[in-house]
């Protein structure tokens, strides 16, 4: 009986309470929102401009684009692997999943940074066009997001090391934030990158 208690009881909370709490799925939501209208105005722009468009996607680095989607991709698999092992009580390996999850981060972190880079050297700024303060406004943006999410990572990491009591709702937490991250870029890789 008591057994079935603790089972409704858990059952309850997932229902209420999902993965990471209400507050971070109403940050997800409103980021979400953010991107979703800053897509959708570059749609409109682009249909006004499409020459223009077409030219300047043509100016970014495609190849560097996938292996950053790679990465991203890669890495939130493995934080939700990270996961599932500290929920088995098998802490080092959560610990291994999760250091790789980072390390693909600050993967992705470095080759946007470098891509930066050379746009800044190409005089490809901000101001360079509308398609490029499109492109800036939103990839910086989501740059911001991974940056922040992977010192969380790095901030649960050290967490699980020392055992707390709250290390698996906070890591639940972490990586909800991690999978946000990996979301936008798979709405912004074919925005900017594909679509023709």
């Amino acid at each position: 009986m008591e057994h079935q208690s603790i089972i409704k009881s858990h059952n309850h909370k997932d229902i209420k309470y999902p993965p990471g709490g209400i507050l971070i799925w109403f940050i997800i939501f409103m980021e979400l929102i953010t991107f979703i209208t800053g897509i959708f105005f570059y749609f409109s722009y682009r249909q006004d401009n499409m020459s223009l468009f077409l030219e300047m996607q043509k100016k970014l680095n495609l190849n560097f684009a996938i292996v950053n989607t790679l990465f991203l991709v890669t890495s939130g698999y493995l934080v939700a692997m990270s996961h599932n092992y500290l929920e088995e009580k098998k802490r080092a390996l959560s610990r291994q999943f999760l250091l790789g999850g980072i390390v693909l981060g600050f993967g992705f972190i470095f080759l946007k940074t470098f891509e930066y880079y050379e746009k800044i050297e190409q005089g490809m700024t901000i101001h360079f066009n509308s398609f490029f303060t499109f492109y800036w406004f939103l990839t910086v943006f989501h740059y911001m997001h991974v940056l922040f999410t992977t010192f969380i990572l790095i901030y649960l990491f050290f967490k699980i090391k020392k055992e707390s009591k709250d290390e698996l709702e906070t890591l639940e937490v972490g990586a909800t934030l991690w999978h946000m991250c990996d979301l936008i870029w798979i709405l912004l890789f074919p925005t900017l990158f594909l679509i023709r």
